[in-house]
């Protein structure tokens, strides 16, 4: 974790303390939501040590599940305090947080510094279709009771909240679905690297381009600080010994006098793949000694926990200060819910996901904006609907117009410039715009009804 995080808790133990007194409700609120940034670092820190010892599934299985700890903690004591309205709009705000702005400034830093950022399609794909899942059941109930009211139908508000706990069923069902196949593998047993492999290698290239492979995708799945390095040294080695064998093809195509040439290139061949191996060696050896390094079990576990139970002290502090202060500055609570309580909870999570950018890891990248995105819907979302049955409120998945309106633009939007498995500042450019107007509308206006 960054310094400057360490720094800001500080404010944690300053919002506990000014609790205590008769402060005005805005400064409570600045420096509780001060407080909880450097919390959610910690957990995705203390996650994220708990993964080198549990190991790659299990570790994604963590990830998976305390990505968004902070946003569903505020969300339960929200609902506790009756704030129904906060709650259901910053399900909507982390959804959109990540989709369009985590995403559109990760983009436009990275394409600042790199040109055209290059990804794999397929998970794009399967983000989109995800989101595409996402969208229906968060608009089914809002259109399903829109038409029922227009056609006066009794008990609209009962059924449109059985409806809801309907879909939070299925919703979790999909979440289920979506760990076992991408976690745990389940299903989906090909190997795209080793897959991709040309048959026409040479023997010595095409054994360690296999291992190279094989532990690159090893490490880029893993936890481990510091691989970005690591992983750009084994590309750079890959395209290496591909580009002598493509050279080695080309000769043995031509005439019987290009046989020098290509004993020159088979040389050259071996030697790349000497190189490979020996490159292969240090990686090992460097992961090695990590391993040897990594923070003990325990002391992880107890950070979690602290960590967690310090979210759930200053969220109640801030939950407390979101009315006072909506009424103090005049503010509507869709706009707080919106904007205000998502980037709170997922800042950390936003600088990460720029240094990825910075070191052209894409696929992390959208991974960690649109892989969010869904977990929300899936997860967090259909887990505040069944808690609300324990509430003084209930919870539905019943949104405004304008809400499920950007949330189907973005999308859209995402499955667009996702497409073509590459993405340019100007597209991460769309996605700030996008945001930026749906943050307009919301505070000028409200979210409006159904």
């Amino acid at each position: 974790m960054s310094r400057w995080l360490y720094f800001l808790l500080v404010f944690a133990v300053l919002a506990i303390v000014l609790s205590l007194f008769p402060v005005p409700s805005l400064l409570l609120f600045i420096v509780a939501a001060l407080g909880i940034v450097p919390l959610a670092a910690l957990i995705g820190q203390s996650v994220e040590e708990v993964a080198e010892h549990t190991g790659e599934r299990v570790g994604g299985l963590l990830f998976a599940t305390f990505g968004n700890a902070t946003e569903l903690i505020i969300g339960i004591l929200a609902l506790s305090k009756g704030l129904v309205d906060v709650v259901s709009a910053s399900i909507i705000g982390s959804i959109l947080g990540n989709a369009l702005l985590v995403l559109g400034v990760s983009v436009c830093v990275g394409g600042f510094k790199h040109g055209r950022l290059k990804f794999e399609v397929r998970p794009a794909s399967q983000y989109a279709s995800l989101m595409a899942l996402c969208v229906g059941s968060l608009m089914l109930p809002t259109v399903a009771e829109l038409l029922a009211s227009r056609a006066n139908q009794p008990m609209i508000v009962e059924r449109g909240v059985l409806l809801s706990d309907f879909i939070a069923v299925l919703l979790l069902l999909g979440y289920v679905a979506s760990i076992l196949f991408s976690v745990f593998r389940v299903g989906d047993k090909g190997n795209e690297e080793e897959e991709g492999i040309d048959p026409t290698l040479g023997a010595r290239s095409e054994a360690a381009l296999v291992r190279l492979l094989s532990y690159r995708r090893q490490l880029a799945n893993s936890s481990t600080p510091g691989k970005s390095g690591v992983l750009r040294q084994i590309d750079g080695t890959v395209e290496a010994i591909l580009a002598h064998e493509t050279g080695k093809q080309v000769s043995m195509a031509g005439s019987g006098s290009a046989k020098p040439a290509t004993a020159q290139a088979e040389k050259q061949g071996e030697h790349e793949g000497e190189k490979a191996e020996a490159d292969l060696s240090v990686a090992q050896r460097s992961k090695q000694q990590k391993e040897q390094q990594k923070p003990p079990l325990w002391r992880a576990l107890l950070l979690l926990t602290i960590a967690t139970i310090g979210v759930a002290v200053i969220s109640e502090i801030l939950v407390g200060a979101i009315e006072p202060m909506t009424e103090a500055l005049h503010w509507n609570p869709a706009f707080v819910g919106l904007v205000f309580l998502p980037l709170i909870g997922g800042l950390p999570e936003y600088f990460n996901t720029i240094s990825m950018a910075l070191d052209k890891r894409m696929g992390m990248v959208l991974a960690a904006s649109a892989g969010s995105s869904i977990q929300i819907a899936l997860l967090m979302a259909p887990i505040l609907v069944l808690v609300s049955l324990l509430m003084p409120a209930r919870l539905d998945l019943v949104f405004s117009i304008v809400e499920l309106a950007v949330l189907a633009l973005a999308t859209f939007l995402f499955s667009e410039i996702t497409s073509d498995g590459e993405l340019v500042w100007l597209e991460g450019l769309l996605l700030i715009l996008l945001y930026a107007m749906m943050g307009c509308t919301v505070f000028l206006f409200g979210s409006g009804t159904v």
